[in-house]
């Protein structure tokens, strides 16, 4: 009780509880976060042991670019608790992102929201000894208050309203609608806006809270008991807008834009930050470095097949049946629902992603004539067929 008083007194006094102090701490959140999230993902960082295969950025002959993770993922996870010794040790984290930067170059799909958002943090703090630490936790301010507007504004959106938000608060019981899901949406809005004020800053600390215990408690082993990868998600966050944002002085967003000028990292994660999610709304942007979370706008892929390749999937659940007018009868299964399966995460999801899976799943194939990708966008899709790539 006397520790815990003693921190809610530090905080009250700036002085006592400085920016290196409250960085620091950021540091140690960010990390252990990140060390959860990737050990509910394990599969994913480690080798393919199921139906999806690896996608590397890099396209190579052989397999060898996804091997490298046999290496890299346990030299990783060393310097994860290099780091956590040594707090943000300049050396030890340049090798621990170059180290996260290459596993994202074995596969692509690695590079979830989750582990993009932790990155672009982490990189700030190489700065953290450079440069005044106040700049960095403003920086650091933004970049949290820019997740939480854009997380928000994508869920303005039909498919939010009719399809994600019904199924999410399908444990309290409640029934949807139009007012209560777009509200839903414009809280957390309003938490990414309402964190960057002096009046309103302590009141959505405590929004931020509630909001991710409901989450966590909607998604979690009293309701859903889905998606466990996230639920570490929404444990940070809250403590993260906590160290960030509670008993701090006025944020000054006109002020630190100027100060800003000493620190182009900073203004280029920024830019990546607010700016860059805005071009998903043209499709430049892609889904998981747009924030898109629970959206329920993302795009997804079906894999179709034939009789002779039903066994393609292994024992994921297929539906037979005919997709479309234009479709022969065949088996399809939604690639999302494997990986959550195997990995525990999404797909990372483009149209180039979309076609070199196909590429992968083609020569998989018994009778490739009768398989393909469909690239559901929206209400409309793409077909892409083995024999047409």
């Amino acid at each position: 009780m006397t520790e815990k008083k003693s921190l809610l007194h530090s905080f009250k006094n700036n002085k006592s509880f400085s920016a290196n102090d409250r960085l620091d701490w950021i540091f140690r959140i960010l990390l252990i976060g990140l060390t959860l999230q990737i050990l509910l993902s394990f599969s994913l960082w480690w080798k393919p042991n199921g139906v999806l295969p690896y996608l590397p950025m890099i396209f190579t002959e052989g397999q060898w670019l996804e091997r490298t993770s046999l290496i890299l993922f346990p030299v990783f996870l060393i310097l994860i608790i290099a780091n956590l010794v040594f707090v943000a040790r300049r050396l030890f984290l340049i090798l621990f992102l170059i180290t996260g930067l290459f596993l994202v170059i074995g596969n692509i799909h690695r590079l979830q929201v989750w582990f993009y958002f932790y990155g672009l943090i982490l990189f700030l703090f190489l700065w953290k000894n450079k440069i005044s630490n106040k700049i960095v936790l403003s920086t650091i301010r933004g970049v949290v208050a820019g997740v939480y507007f854009w997380s928000g504004l994508h869920k303005f959106n039909i498919y939010f309203l009719e399809d994600n938000f019904p199924w999410l608060i399908e444990p309290l019981g409640w029934t949807s609608s139009a007012g209560l899901a777009y509200g839903a949406a414009g809280v957390e809005v309003l938490i990414g806006i309402g964190l960057l004020f002096r009046p309103t800053r302590n009141i959505f600390v405590l929004g931020s809270l509630i909001f991710h215990l409901v989450i966590l408690g909607l998604l979690g082993p009293l309701g859903h008991n889905w998606n466990r990868v996230v639920w570490p998600w929404n444990l940070v966050m809250p403590i993260l807008v906590f160290f960030l944002f509670y008993q701090t002085e006025d944020v000054k967003v006109k002020k630190n834009l100027t100060l800003l000028r000493v620190f182009p990292a900073g203004i280029l994660v920024l830019a990546m930050i607010w700016i860059l999610p805005a071009f998903n709304y043209l499709n430049f942007t892609p889904e998981q470095l747009s924030f898109k979370m629970y959206s329920g706008s993302q795009p997804e892929m079906v894999l179709y097949f034939g009789e002779k390749d039903r066994l393609l999937v292994g024992e994921h659940p297929t539906n037979h049946g005919r997709l479309s007018s234009q479709t022969l009868p065949n088996y399809r299964v939604e690639l999302d629902v494997v990986a959550t399966a195997e990995w525990g995460t999404p797909l990372f999801t483009t149209p180039t992603t979309g076609k070199r899976m196909l590429h992968q799943f083609c020569q998989k194939m018994k009778r490739p004539e009768e398989g393909g990708i469909l690239y559901l966008v929206k209400d409309d899709f793409v077909k892409m067929s083995c024999v047409d790539r």
